[in-house]
């Protein structure tokens, strides 16, 4: 593990500054009932799945990623049930569009989300192009990518609407228990959580799972210090290490039954309520 690490953290120190201009046309899936893409394509379709782009709410998928960028994969079709749901049926009577955003950036190692945010800001520029309003959009991820469209809300908090994040973070905590050295470790989750410490504006609701072994709770809970952050933490009932019967480990729960059973209505209320009552910053 130590020398994979190394090898990420060398290619990560080739990466450059970079701004959205010199980020690569956005690939992914675009999910609209009948109108979603065949398969991954690139923004420039964008119009071809979105037939009312002023009216339609589009939520912008990030998906995890392993340490850095290095050997993620872009699965569209293993996106949550929840996003699918509601591609399908809408929210509140709403369209909704979901980009499974398939991510070609590795991390800058000096803050991680960072690379991955410039992409998600430029995924937002042709989207406002597009035409859709900034109050439309939400960014959603899970793990590393839910870092990421966190950052995002730090850097470029008007440029959409809000965040929902899964089980944020880089596994700082699992690589810690592989027999990675620690203080190079607590370093790196000095910065990753500093560059999430100062936003003008977060609105975000972000779901952390007790007993996740990769994004642990305490790793994130900071963020609950914001007044428009709702932290929430699923609480293993029983005890028995899984917060869904039969299912995987926590970290994986908002691919479970029992997420879509406890959690698609409150996360549904939480994308109505922002619609409507969400205050931009100054």
């Amino acid at each position: 593990m130590r020398d994979v690490a190394f090898v990420a953290l060398s290619i990560l120190a080739l990466t450059g500054c970079k701004t959205t201009a010199d980020i690569a046309e956005p690939m992914g899936k675009f999910f609209n009932g009948a109108l979603s893409s065949p398969g991954i394509v690139s923004m420039t379709e964008f119009a071809s799945h979105v037939p009312d782009p002023a009216d339609a709410i589009v939520m912008v998928y990030n998906h995890g990623t392993d340490w850095g960028g290095l050997h993620q994969e872009c699965e569209p079709d293993s996106m949550p049930g929840f996003l699918k749901r509601w591609a399908n049926l809408g929210v509140a009577g709403r369209d909704v569009v979901v980009f499974y955003l398939c991510t070609q950036e590795y991390e800058n190692h000096a803050a991680m989300g960072k690379s991955r945010s410039i992409e998600n800001e430029a995924v937002l520029e042709r989207l406002a192009a597009a035409g859709v309003p900034r109050r439309n959009i939400f960014l959603i991820g899970h793990s590393g990518g839910a870092s990421a469209v966190l950052m995002t809300g730090a850097r470029a908090p008007g440029a959409f609407n809000s965040v929902i994040a899964s089980g944020p973070g880089y596994g700082f905590a699992w690589l810690e228990a592989q027999g990675e050295d620690s203080p190079y470790l607590d370093a790196e989750y000095s910065k990753w959580k500093t560059a999430l410490t100062s936003p003008s504006d977060l609105s975000a609701y972000v779901l952390l799972y007790e007993g996740d072994i990769y994004s642990p709770p305490g790793d994130a809970a900071f963020l609950a210090q914001y007044e428009g952050a709702i932290v929430e933490v699923v609480r293993d009932g029983d005890g028995d290490g899984r917060l869904c019967r039969n299912d995987p480990e926590p970290h994986f729960f908002w691919w479970s039954r029992c997420f879509s059973r406890d959690y698609r209505g409150d996360l549904e209320g939480y994308v109505v309520d922002r619609l409507e009552n969400r205050d931009w910053p100054g």
